[in-house]
């Protein structure tokens, strides 16, 4: 959100400059209470001052994200539009093993054509609608749902700081106009602003950092009551879309007890990350904010630079709060990124033209024990202002990595390899550190992964203590572990952990325990293949199944009991399989479950804990059968398939919810998930025709409707009046039902 040079090292501090800033009000009309018989509570827009005193602020940290079977990484997307990131979730971010994807701002924001539609225009809202230049309210939910079908978090980028520096006023994205900067009917006039209206310009002065404008923009008054409440109605409403964190725009511009008591009119708790940037001696500074969430450390990235162009890697053996007299934020606090859209255009920071130095400096951030890390996706420019490739107009183009326009950096292949070697490493400390004393550096963490550095201008050859189990290991910087065989180059670890490595000039070799060849196994390897028939409620999951056990039984490094052990490949509806790998005959004991999780482990026909399975692996086949998986996914003995059909006017872009009263199916599903509009997504099967199959315990009854994933788009009458709630009943166990809906009309569409 800074914009203008950065200072030199060791004399960080806060520069303005005329150019126009980062940053995000985002907003949704409150949802309302759902029509018939059952009604679910609608999204409060305020909160009672009484209510306000006793909710704690809705803040997560990153910390609680970072193991081993929770990935963490987060991908900047930025200007990405929705419908594109929903597709990269499903076809990269998931496959590859990224956690999150940062979101640009979601709301309405003014057209700046007289501009060229810079970047930054999206910085400046002029309300709370979700339809933006990145796609439509519609296409942003659809995104979401996509992302965490993909087991991706969506975090938003938001500012509640500002509205536009359009002293003329102007027009918004969905056609929203404001007669001046300080007026946006209905939502702010005049006495909703600070009354300095003037831009920052001593940073040494706190009142005016908090109050005044930032490069222009109108400064909103946080301390008010209103606007707090129009914020967290907005917030609550990006919540209710199912939004995982808040990229908390422009912080450093608000006191943070204003912060504080729009986090409280929270309905969520969800993963805050503040921009807050240090600034040597002023006053506000990014540990003033750590009471409010985890703070964007842009000290890791000016201190990167450093390293990376005038200092030298080896001075990285203490990276983090320690590492200079500036300090960092504790590493629980921290997100840490190379670069971000302002950083880069600023200066004092790597970019994707910097080539081999910002890979480096990204495998570096990817394997270092500080901070939730965070991979910036963007696209070339040629100066400050330049907004995303068009597509005419406001419009973005659909992103084409590769061809010189899109940079797509999540799909580096170092990049990509380096976010599942960060999974491998979980939460293990740095050690085996070693260097050249220059400009080459190794270190593992824990006995899960490896990595070397090297930012000389030769080859650097050595004899590492990798830390490692031996075996063979593909290196994920130039390659992935296919099929049991490496796609790029391998590295050898012998029993003591020890590897003989050249490591090229401007280059990295990464390994780590869950990309290992077969070939590690010698000549003795045995596979297994097992096949398992699932329950037919499986793929309307949208999950993996996933095979766990004793994984270090097979001699391969693997670690035991992890949820998400084996990845298993769907053939066809109901049936999975995977190729099991030992160094030898060995005997596993194991067992299945859904999405790498273990609420979601396999259950007996009954409901009940299934008992570990065992299976000898000696080159043989195994034939396994699930009858039940157990949580959210719903384990029950009778199945209902609920197919309908939905108006000719149904986007072909949206998504068919079932949402209903899920407790009642005995099968584990708490209240809380009830008459939730866009929490089960059904499957498209043909034009206008969607399914989706649930299971329930006998004389369960079901209350249902379908909504386009809201309450606002729920299903009505032919006539646009209100519809009474569906019913199914589970009668009879170890039953299968069918049930055959028509939705006459969408509230909000096709003429309602």
């Amino acid at each position: 959100m800074r914009y203008g040079s950065r200072p030199g090292p060791g004399q960080r501090s806060w520069r303005a400059s005329s150019v126009l800033p980062c940053g995000v009000a985002v907003a949704l009309a409150v949802l309302g209470a759902l029509p018939g018989a059952v009604a679910p509570p609608a999204a409060p827009a305020v909160a009672s001052a009484a209510a306000r005193a006793a909710v704690v602020p809705a803040v997560a940290r990153a910390a609680a994200a970072s193991t081993a079977a929770d990935p963490d990484v987060i991908v900047q997307m930025f200007d990405w539009p929705w419908t594109a990131i929903g597709t990269e979730c499903t076809n990269v971010l998931g496959p590859d093993g990224y956690g999150a994807v940062q979101i640009s701002p979601p709301q309405e924001a003014v057209v700046l054509a007289a501009d060229g539609y810079p970047w930054w225009q999206a910085y400046q809202p002029v309300g709370y609608d979700l339809n933006s230049r990145f796609g439509t309210q519609a296409q942003l939910a659809s995104m979401i749902t996509t992302c965490h079908a993909a087991g991706i978090k969506v975090y938003a980028d938001v500012v509640p700081n500002h509205m536009t520096a359009q002293g003329n006023g102007g027009v918004g994205d969905h056609g929203t106009t404001f007669p001046d900067a300080y007026d946006y009917p209905p939502l702010y006039s005049a006495a909703d602003f600070h009354s300095c209206r003037t831009s920052i310009t001593n940073w040494d002065d706190e009142s005016q950092v908090w109050n005044c404008e930032l490069s222009g923009l109108a400064d909103l008054n946080t301390g008010s009551a209103y606007v707090r409440d129009q914020e967290a109605a907005y917030l609550n409403s990006l919540i209710a879309l199912g939004v995982d964190g808040l990229r908390w725009d422009s912080a450093k511009e608000m006191d943070p007890a204003d912060i504080a008591a729009i986090e409280a009119l929270l309905t969520k708790q969800v993963f805050v990350y503040q921009d807050v940037q240090y600034g040597a001696g002023q006053p506000v500074t990014p540990e003033e904010y750590e009471g409010t969430g985890s703070l964007l450390e842009f000290r890791y990235g000016w201190d990167l630079y450093d390293a990376f162009t005038s200092g030298t890697l080896a001075s990285l053996s203490d990276f983090g709060p320690s590492w200079n007299s500036a300090g960092m934020v504790p590493s629980a606090d921290a997100v840490v990124f190379v670069d971000d859209q302002d950083t880069q255009r600023a200066g004092g920071a790597l970019s994707y033209s910097n080539g081999a130095t910002y890979t480096l400096a990204n495998v570096f951030m990817l394997a270092w024990d500080y901070g939730t890390p965070k991979v910036l996706s963007d696209y070339a420019y040629s100066s400050y202002d330049q907004g995303p490739p068009s597509a005419g107009g406001n419009a973005i183009a659909t992103p084409a990595c590769g061809t010189g326009s899109w940079e797509c950096e999540q799909r580096w292949l170092a990049i990509a390899g380096m976010v599942g070697w960060h999974n491998a490493a979980g939460p293990a400390p740095v050690a085996n550190w070693w260097t050249d004393g220059s400009n080459a550096i190794a270190f593992s963490r824990g006995s899960s992964a490896w990595v070397a550095i090297n930012a000389e201008s030769s080859p650097v050859t050595e004899t590492f203590s990798t830390g490692l189990p031996a075996g063979t290991y593909c290196n994920v910087i130039n390659g992935t572990a296919s099929g049991g065989a490496c796609t790029g180059t391998t590295v050898a670890v012998n029993a003591a952990g020890q590897a003989t490595v050249t490591v090229p000039a401007a280059g990295a070799v990464g390994i780590d325990v869950n990309a290992m060849a077969a070939a590690a196994a010698g000549s003795g390897s045995v596979q297994e293949t097992v096949k398992v028939t699932v329950p037919v409620n499986t793929d309307a999951s949208g999950d993996t199944v996933y095979l766990a056990g004793n994984l270090s039984a097979l001699g391969l490094g693997q670690s035991d009991w992890a949820a998400n052990g084996i990845p298993m490949t769907r053939v066809s509806p109901g049936q999975w399989t995977a190729t099991v790998t030992a160094a030898a005959d060995a005997t596993l004991s194991y067992k299945y479950d859904l999405g790498g999780s273990w609420p979601n482990a396999e259950e007996t026909a009954n409901c009940a804990s299934v008992a570990n399975r065992g299976m000898a692996v000696n080159g043989g086949t195994v034939n396994d059968s699930v009858a039940n998986w157990g949580g959210p996914s719903a384990c029950g003995n009778s199945t209902a398939v609920i197919n309908v059909t939905v108006p000719a006017s149904t986007a072909s872009t949206g998504t068919v919810y079932l949402s209903g009263n899920y407790n009642v199916l005995g099968t584990g599903i708490p209240s809380s998930d009830n008459w939730i509009a866009n929490d089960y997504p059904m499957t498209r099967t043909g034009t206008g025709t969607w399914t989706l199959t649930i299971t329930g315990v006998p004389v369960a009854a079901l209350a249902y409707k379908f909504t386009l994933g809201t309450w606002n788009t729920a299903e009505e009458t032919s006539t646009c009046g209100s519809l009474a709630n569906r019913t199914f009943g589970f009668n009879t166990a170890n039953a299968s039902y069918t049930a055959t809906d028509t939705v006459a009309a969408w509230a909000g569409s096709g003429g309602c």
